[in-house]
């Protein structure tokens, strides 16, 4: 396996430096001209064992790089009609969309970058698959769970950059000018891939973690109704009732479930990333318990704590989002956002007019009631509570999904909770969608109400039923909300929808004066226009 632009750019400068030195020593007259592998490892590694399997593992490295940090959630959930500014970080424009939303952006680079790696360590386990010293029935897996990284990585470059270079081998000698390929024929490679995969992954892997058939079942079914090309929506709807009908995956009983860290290995999870408390395996881990919180640790009878998390503000609900669910019948609402703070801190409780403590320590400090209060129920009220109308950039309901007890301190950035990428209750929402856009109304309500069905109150079941009259692209974006909201996934399901613009215009007031037809995909990193000597032309708007 070779060097690409974007590996050198990860490389330990001493090593740049000797393959320079190496370059610089080949123009003389006489010179010694044999190749020393500087690291140790040389191509023929890949045929060994261990280098095939080695080869195989780094291609789900790179997920890590995006799907529970910082930089993959600001391009998903921020500038969206879910999520807008909080009172802290940077990273703004992304949803002020600004002209500080440029191909120089390290969020914008990275993406393109690591996931261009991850495509040519797939390319290397797919093409010397056949050379390496393992059973056959290992090549073959190894090549299938390749192919499934490969699509997934193209897949998310193609709906974030559009037109898109689609290098389907490992890179050899000194790579060309990349060229940008037309969306179509990347979504062509996509399906080729997952559909080979889907053909030689079992139901089941020994390591947990590793793709599998339903895995690729879920994704094709998505990229199906990404696509939206002819026939789509009904081969969206069959791989996506394929995995519905896996014994081995079912809806969880109640929602919040799906989320206890204590139970992360669950029937609705189909595929997750994984982060342990080592700090020697995680890597940096899941960031993501950080960016929702307020700052509970300023107000009275509280201090910051593990089980509270870190309270950074980033990114606040907008009133849309906060007033999709009727908290009569829809749990979702109160089991997804933190609204109750209890008392840690006796040194700070405060006191009423007779200088008496107005609660102690394990009651409740701060409470988010989700409607307005009267003067009257303030005053028989010890602890603060906030309604809607008091929410600002610093105050507003915690989605608390990602929130991590188990980190190593109260200032760990590292979290230790998997992050479920694909999990069925939005595979239920996919075939419901697909089809509904097929023309099959009466039949996707079945699926949209098993989801509604579990998201119901006791007593509450029949009143969260739609029928088919009730769907709509709309219905599914604000259903898809009430359920994966903060996922890492939204910006994409407006884009897909054609709906990013209207949807950010009607409900995020902030980022509404700014947004234009063409922030549907981002600037393409001006390094790799340059790289590519002017081959590859940035994006309109950009």
């Amino acid at each position: 396996m070779t060097l690409t632009a974007s590996m050198k750019q990860t490389m330990p400068r001493r090593l740049i430096a000797s393959l320079a030195i190496l370059g610089m020593g080949a123009s003389a007259s006489c010179v010694d001209l044999k190749e020393v592998p500087i690291t140790g490892i040389t191509a023929a590694y890949y045929a060994t064992a261990p280098g095939f399997e080695a080869a195989s593992n780094a291609c789900y490295e790179p997920m890590r790089a995006w799907f529970a940090r910082e930089n993959g959630a600001t391009m998903t959930v921020f500038g969206t009609d879910e999520y807008t500014n909080g009172a802290d970080g940077s990273y703004k424009f992304f949803n002020l969309y600004t002209p500080q939303l440029t191909g120089d952006v390290d969020f914008i680079k990275n993406l393109w970058s690591d996931f261009y790696r991850g495509i040519n360590t797939c390319n290397t386990v797919i093409g010397r698959a056949s050379t390496a010293a393992v059973p056959v029935a290992r090549q073959a897996l190894r090549t299938a769970e390749a192919r499934f990284m490969r699509a997934l990585y193209l897949f998310t470059l193609v709906r974030t950059y559009g037109d898109i270079p689609l290098p389907l081998k490992e890179t050899e000698g000194v790579p060309g000018a990349a060229v940008r390929e037309p969306v179509a024929k990347v979504y062509d490679a996509i399906v080729a891939d997952l559909i080979a995969a889907e053909a030689g992954l079992p139901d089941v892997q020994t390591d947990y973690g590793r793709a599998t058939k339903p895995a690729a079942q879920h994704l094709l079914s998505l990229v199906y109704l990404t696509r939206a090309g002819a026939g789509d929506f009904a081969k969206a709807a069959t791989e996506a009732k394929a995995v519905i009908a896996n014994a081995q995956f079912g809806l969880l009983p109640r929602y919040k479930d799906v989320f206890d860290i204590t139970n992360e290995k669950n029937k609705e999870v189909i595929f997750a990333i994984q982060f342990t408390t080592d700090p020697l395996t995680t890597g940096v881990g899941n960031e993501l318990h950080l960016y929702w919180g307020y700052p509970y640790d300023l107000e009275p009878g509280m201090q910051r704590d593990l089980a509270n998390g870190r309270p950074f503000k980033r990114w606040r609900p907008t009133p849309y989002l906060l007033g999709l669910w009727d908290n009569a019948k829809d749990i979702r609402y109160e089991d997804m956002h933190k609204v109750a703070w209890i008392s840690n801190n006796a040194a700070n409780l405060p006191k009423n007019a007779a200088g008496q403590p107005k609660f102690l320590v394990g009651d409740t400090s701060v409470f988010y009631p989700s409607r307005e209060v009267t003067a009257a129920e303030r005053a028989a009220t010890r602890y603060k509570l906030y309604a809607p109308s008091e929410y600002s950039e610093a105050v507003f309901p915690v989605l608390n999904k990602y929130l991590d007890a188990g980190r190593l301190s109260t200032n760990e950035t590292r979290g230790s909770r998997d992050f479920l990428m694909m999990r069925l209750a939005e595979t239920y929402l996919i075939a419901g969608e697909a089809l509904f856009r097929d023309g099959k109304a009466a039949e996707a309500v079945t699926f949209v109400n098993a989801v509604r069905t579990r998201a119901a109150r006791p007593g509450k079941v029949a009143d969260m039923q739609v029928t088919a009259a009730d769907l709509s692209i709309d219905f599914f974006l604000d259903e898809r909300a009430r359920e994966l909201t903060g996922e890492i996934m939204r910006w994409f399901d407006l884009v897909r929808t054609g709906k990013l613009v209207e949807r950010v215009k009607l409900y995020n007031a902030q980022a509404a004066p700014n947004i234009q037809p063409y922030h549907v995909l981002r600037p393409i990193p001006n390094n790799e226009i340059l790289l590519s000597g002017g081959t590859m032309k940035q994006n309109t708007g950009y």
